[in-house]
C-alpha cells in the first residue's frame, strides 16, 4: 500500500493550516509530509522532510522516529498526514524532542469519514484517526492542546468536514532557580580597639 497524499484536501489545508499558525507567526517551521503531499501555502519559512512508508526520502534518508536533529532545536513543526494505514510507527515522540520548549505543533490528518479521504483510500479509510482518536494521540503526551475552531467541531459529525486540525504547545521549561546560599557568619576573634571618642 502507497502513502496517500490527499491532494484533493490542498484547499482545505491552505485555509485551515496558516489559521492555526496563529499570531506572532514562528520564525521558521519543519514540515514532514508524505512524497506526493502538495505543500499549504503558509506566510513563513519552512524547510520540509517528505517520507514514504516510514522513512523520510528528501532531503536525507531517516526513519520518521529516528531524526537527526538535536534536541529542542525547531520551533513549529507540522505535521500532515502522518497517521494513515500504510504507515507503522508513530513519529510524535520524536518531534516532540526536536520541538523547542513552548514551541507549537500542527497535526493535521484526513478525516475519515469525510468521501475525499474515501476517494484516496477506499475502504482503509476507516483506519485514519476519528476527531476524538486523534485529540487522545496527542493528550497521551505532556501537551498543551489547543481549543478547536467550530469547524473543528463538525468533524465530530461524520463526514461534514474534509480535515481534522489539531494545534499543540510543548510545555516550557520551568526557570531554574537556585537557592541562595550564604557563608557561615564568622565570629571575629582579638579584641577591637578602644574608642577615643566620647558621646556628647
Amino acid at each position: 500500500m502507497s502513502i496517500a497524499g490527499f491532494t484533493s484536501l490542498q484547499s482545505a489545508e491552505n485555509t485551515l493550516v496558516p489559521a492555526a499558525l496563529g499570531d506572532p507567526l514562528p520564525e521558521w517551521l519543519l514540515e514532514i509530509a508524505p512524497v506526493s503531499a502538495p505543500s499549504p501555502a503558509l506566510g513563513v519559512s519552512r524547510s520540509r522532510l517528505l517520507f514514504d512508508r516510514e522513512a523520510t526520502v528528501w532531503p536525507f534518508r531517516c526513519r520518521l522516529d529516528e531524526l537527526p536533529l538535536d534536541d529542542d532545536a525547531v520551533p513549529a513543526i507540522l505535521l500532515r498526514h502522518v497517521w494513515q494505514p500504510g504507515l507503522s510507527v508513530d513519529p510524535l515522540d520524536e518531534v516532540l524532542r526536536v520541538l523547542k520548549p513552548g514551541g507549537l505543533l500542527i497535526s493535521v490528518s484526513a478525516n475519515p469519514w469525510h468521501r475525499r479521504a474515501w476517494a484516496e483510500l477506499g475502504r482503509s479509510a476507516l483506519r485514519l484517526p476519528s476527531w476524538p482518536h486523534f485529540q487522545v494521540l496527542h493528550a497521551r503526551h505532556s501537551l498543551s492542546l489547543g481549543v478547536p475552531s467550530a469547524k473543528q467541531w463538525r468533524g465530530l459529525v461524520p463526514g461534514l468536514t474534509p480535515l481534522l486540525v489539531l494545534v499543540a504547545r510543548k510545555p516550557r521549561r520551568p526557570a531554574r532557580v537556585e537557592p541562595l546560599r550564604f557563608r557561615r557568619p564568622q565570629l571575629a576573634t582579638g579584641s577591637a580597639p578602644v574608642s577615643l571618642c566620647r558621646a556628647a
